[in-house]
């Protein structure tokens, strides 16, 4: 049986819905200003939605970065067996990478994660990818091939964090192709 609207009861004249307009998503930043605030209103930062994808790359850096970490100081015998590190030097570069994923993950659980933070990150990722290229071709240490291969490709994945950290800061703070990051 189905229904049938009867001409004494015409279906409702559809209206069409009012667009959607998201609220702001703009958290106070008091501490750390994004700009100037019009006289009288609390300084605003840059809207958390523009933030995400640098607290998600921030974040997979931290975890990426915690795991190298214990892989160096857990697995350290077959680990410089394979690469020819130095066991000291695997060590603390473990430790060095178990601080750093630290850092990295406090960062990213803020909402907005501070700028200058962000910049210390980038500087800190594009010095590390450097000197993992120079340790991995300069002859510093006595590194097998597979050692010299392990230590490039950290160059190439703490490089990429690099770049996409910074176009993370550069969106989160609203800067076009040209601008520069404040």
């Amino acid at each position: 049986m189905t229904h049938t609207p009867s001409p004494h009861h015409p279906p409702p004249p559809e209206t069409p819905s009012p667009p959607h307009r998201p609220s702001p998503s703009y958290v106070p930043r008091p501490h750390a200003p994004s700009g100037h605030a019009p006289s009288g209103h609390a300084p605003v930062g840059p809207p958390v939605d523009a933030a995400r994808f640098l607290r998600t790359v921030l974040r997979v850096d931290g975890v990426s970065t915690a795991v190298t970490g214990v892989l160096l100081v857990a697995a350290l015998v077959p680990l410089t067996t394979l690469t020819g590190m130095p066991g000291p030097f695997a060590v603390a570069f473990g430790v060095f990478q178990l601080c750093g994923a630290a850092g990295l993950l406090w960062i990213a659980r803020h909402p907005v994660p501070r700028p200058p933070l962000v910049r210390a990150v980038v500087a800190v990722n594009a010095a590390s990818a450097v000197a993992c290229a120079v340790l991995a071709l300069g002859g510093v240490l006595p590194l097998t091939a597979f050692g010299a291969v392990f230590l490039l490709c950290g160059a190439l994945i703490v490089g990429v964090y690099a770049v996409l950290e910074w176009a993370g800061l550069r969106r989160a703070l609203g800067v076009g192709g040209a601008g520069r990051a404040r």
